[in-house]
């Protein structure tokens, strides 16, 4: 199966996952940079934020029309009134949501995103930062992609956008289809699979312990590219 999600650089991942029963609906990752802070920043269609608020035990109870024109809805991050804020940004057919750290005000948190122009396509929300704001120069831009496995298990791709474009090849692993393929050490406490590709690379995270021989199998004939 093959899928596409826009990074919110603007570019585009082209996805192919040939032993997937089912491919749901992509998420992406990215952190804004702002006068020593940064802030994550999520999109994904409604059951992604609704997932998110759900397990953060937040609840977005108001809402305030940014100088853009477009509404941010945000409440307590976990109802605490000591914590940050959740926030929500609805941009086309998905929501750019996350939370702030409890300095970040939402007066802060307005001006920050105020500077963030949020553009809407079909394959997930563009964002371009201006001003004093700008993308963190630590952080890659990720694309999470739930694979449902043949088999019957599920797994999640973790997409990373190379910092520099290009990957550095570790040595380990195998060639295969979309680039090198190693695994995680047995003695280490997450187990996984990776694929270095030329423009990301692909952590394969299974479900389930059992899962990761599949998972593994499953990323060999991977392929993630620049659309």
């Amino acid at each position: 199966m093959r899928t596409t999600r826009r990074l919110h650089t603007g570019e585009t991942l082209l996805l192919d996952v040939p032993a997937a029963a089912g491919l749901p609906p992509a998420a992406s990752i990215s952190v804004l940079a702002h006068d020593g802070l940064e802030l994550e920043v999520n999109s994904g269609v409604a059951h992604h934020l609704e997932h998110y608020l759900s397990v953060s035990g937040s609840t977005l109870t108001d809402e305030v029309r940014l100088r853009t024109g477009v509404t941010l809805r945000h409440g307590r991050y976990g109802g605490d009134p000591a914590s940050g804020l959740a926030f929500a940004v609805a941009v086309g057919g998905h929501e750019v949501y996350g939370f702030t750290v409890p300095t970040l005000d939402l007066e802060g948190l307005s001006a920050v995103l105020s500077q963030v122009e949020l553009t809407a396509t079909p394959d997930g929300p563009v964002l371009t930062p201006s001003g004093s704001v700008d993308w963190s120069p630590y952080r890659t831009h990720d694309v999470a992609q739930v694979v449902e496995l043949s088999t019957g298990g599920h797994a999640l791709l973790d997409v990373r956008r190379t910092r520099t474009g290009v990957t550095r090849p570790s040595g380990a692993g195998v060639d295969v289809r979309g680039g090198r393929l190693s695994r995680s050490a047995e003695d280490e406490r997450a187990h996984y699979a990776v694929l270095e590709a030329p423009a990301f690379v692909v952590y394969g995270i299974p479900g389930t312990i059992e899962d990761l021989d599949t998972v593994a199998t499953t990323l060999s004939q991977v392929t993630a590219e620049l659309a």
